[in-house]
């Protein structure tokens, strides 16, 4: 015992003595955020991108233009439904629910608005959560709805922010929205929205068991659909992805006006995929990396005066 310890000391003095290599320090969730920001500039010309994410685990958070307002399309429909889960009983939202996730009912939607005392009332539930850059101004399908307590910061349109978004799943998740019954209801409709593909870019890029678990709500007005391209080609992924360590984030991934629509989808489900990879530490998942490198997905040409492709999720 005496010898072998004598050795070691003889090693450490020569200087043969091995020391473990210091590991590199992790990349911070901010440079993550902030690379796909810059990503974003490159693989989707054109596009406006709001981003925002929070670790439930640690805290972590970051974003980039996690303030500006973005149309919310159908992603501000969970807010609708949580605050008609606030007011009424489960047996009156479900079937209304229901249909919001599963197809992004409307009219659904609308009777839903209705459920909470129209748009103002969802109005003042926003400002009561504290969302201060989130408002419903107008819903017309099955009526028109208008509410006299908007801002209109986006004009008639409806609009919210990722931060906002993020700050309200993540109190959603920590049962502080609703009480734990129609919580767990309101969780469990989010997953019935679609996996993969339109309407479920989140979950396109991500792991087979974790798409199982997603829950989130998709919102786009794709090009053609709303008169000013300009203006719209809106395609939101918002949502709550469940991690190996049974850990999980919220994300809110905004993208607006990029004049080509598959190099916009194929951001949103890139930008998704490398948050996880970042959050699971699972370095070996594939984002699209190689297309990514190569510019993304080629531009859609189209001949002059041909109508642009349905992208609608029909």
């Amino acid at each position: 015992m005496r010898t072998a310890l004598l050795w070691v000391g003889l090693m450490a003095m020569s200087g043969c003595a091995t020391a473990p290599e210091p590991s590199a320090p992790r990349e911070s969730l901010k440079t993550v955020v902030e690379s796909l920001a810059s990503e974003a500039a490159r693989l989707s010309p054109g596009t406006d991108l709001s981003l925002a994410v929070v670790d439930l685990r640690t805290g972590e958070a970051a974003s980039v233009a996690g303030l500006e307002p973005h149309i919310s399309a159908s992603s501000a429909k969970v807010f609708w439904v949580a605050a008609a889960l606030g007011q009424r009983d489960l047996a009156t939202v479900a079937p209304l629910a229901e249909k919001v996730f599963r197809t992004s009912d409307n009219e659904a939607s609308g009777e839903v608005i209705d459920l909470v005392g129209g748009p103002d009332a969802i109005n003042v539930y926003l400002r009561g959560l504290g969302l201060e850059h989130t408002a419903l101004t107008k819903w017309n399908y099955g009526r028109e709805r208008w509410a006299t307590n908007s801002p209109r910061v986006m004009g008639r349109d409806n609009y919210f922010c990722a931060d906002d978004m993020v700050s309200f799943l993540a109190r959603l998740d920590r049962r502080e929205v609703l009480k734990p019954e129609p919580t767990a209801r309101l969780l469990q409709w989010m997953e019935l929205t679609p996996r993969e593909g339109c309407g479920g870019w989140l979950g396109t890029r991500l792991p087979a068991s974790v798409r199982a678990s997603l829950q989130h709500k998709g919102g786009w007005l794709p090009p053609g659909c709303c008169g000013d391209d300009a203006r719209y080609n809106v395609l939101n992924e918002v949502g709550l992805v469940t991690l190996p360590d049974g850990g999980r984030y919220a994300v809110a991934i905004l993208a607006s006006r990029g004049p080509d629509w598959p190099k916009q989808a194929f951001f949103v489900e890139r930008a998704s995929c490398v948050l996880y990879r970042h959050l699971a530490k699972d370095a070996a998942l594939d984002c699209g990396d190689a297309l990514a490198r190569a510019g993304g997905p080629a531009p859609v040409v189209l001949a002059p005066g041909a109508p642009a492709p349905n992208y609608d999720c029909e």
